[in-house]
């Protein structure tokens, strides 16, 4: 196995038992080799593992993976900040991180997909570390444990560790620009729009849907706000206008806006811009405020679809800033 600076290695377990014996030797060789590690994975499993380390556990960041985790978006910068951080007088750290659980939505689990991808070029530069992703074989669909062999290099599959032979380069993958996104399953209220002019009509529109449809007060503000962005890239950087439709799929209100244009970055919106730019945090910001965001952009032009619960939800700060 060729050693790479970054190691994104895929943790295949059945079970409590199973999933300590692949990540307690991974955390007590990070703390005996005194290597700064963050372990984000659902807040059971903290209380598990922090049962087993003993005192091993106060050298260990843990982070509530379905907290950090809701929007799959959000995650890469969050690792970004523990490495910088963690790597900033040299040496290197570790991570283990379970973006993937049971329960997530269809939407969710592709969206997790195009994530495990693009950790491979949002670190292939960077500073050397190692991130150990735990997938539950006895939880998790097939399709779901096909993907993670396409996206980590190395599996370490129960007993056995070895070379994914599935393995693709993130440019390869196309993520998260690919894959079809399904028509709404109910009836869906539209609208199209072609100038600035029409941006307060756009806000008015989502903001009285969301309204009507059962979005928690708190929330509906961020995502007028998100969806806001999002028409005014459409206007700013696509081929003239474009069209916002809205549907209540399951238990979220979906926002989609179709625009000219096409995004190249496949970065777009997962990391923190530069304090000092002025554009470029559109997508960055409907991230924050969406419980999910789509993005599924070609030649023919771009699709960007914001997911937000019904009801009342806490909605994280924005971090624009650190």
């Amino acid at each position: 196995m060729q050693k790479q600076r970054f190691e994104h290695e895929a943790l295949f377990y059945a079970g409590k038992e199973s999933f300590l014996a692949g990540t307690l030797p991974f955390i007590r060789g990070a703390v005996a080799a005194d290597e700064p590690i963050m372990v984000a994975v659902d807040a059971r499993k903290i209380e598990l593992l922090k049962s087993k380390l003993n005192g091993e556990g106060d050298r260990v960041l843990f982070a509530d993976m379905r907290e950090l985790g809701r929007n799959p978006a959000l995650i890469i910068q969050a690792w970004r900040d523990f490495v910088t951080e963690a790597t900033a007088r040299g040496g290197s750290c570790r991570g283990i991180g379970e973006p993937v659980w049971p329960g997530r939505s269809e939407p969710e689990l592709v969206e997790c997909e195009h994530h495990e991808a693009l950790l491979n070029l949002a670190f292939e530069d960077g500073p050397p570390w190692q991130l150990l992703c735990p997938y539950d074989t006895a939880a998790h669909s097939q399709d779901v444990l096909a993907g993670a062999e396409h996206n980590h290099p190395v599996v370490e599959d129960h007993d056995s560790r070895r070379d994914s032979e599935a393995y693709r380069h993130p440019m390869a993958t196309g993520a998260p620009f690919v894959g079809a996104l399904p028509e709404p399953r109910t009836e869906a209220a539209e609208m199209s729009f072609d100038s600035a002019d029409d941006l307060e009509p756009t806000r008015s529109f989502v903001a009285s849907h969301a309204a009507a449809v059962g979005v928690g007060s708190d929330r509906i503000d961020g995502l007028v706000l998100a969806v806001d962005e999002v028409v005014t890239n459409a206007l700013r950087y696509g081929r003239g206008g474009g069209r916002i439709r809205a549907w209540v799929d399951e238990a979220r209100m979906v926002c989609e806006v179709t625009g000219g244009g096409t995004i190249s970055d496949q970065l777009v919106g997962r990391l923190r811009p530069d304090l000092d730019r002025f554009d470029g945090r559109g997508l960055w910001i409907a991230n924050h405020f969406c419980d999910l965001v789509q993005i599924r952009s070609s030649p023919a032009g771009t699709v960007v679809r914001c997911h937000l619960g019904l009801g009342e939800s806490p909605v994280p700060a924005l971090a624009i800033g650190r």
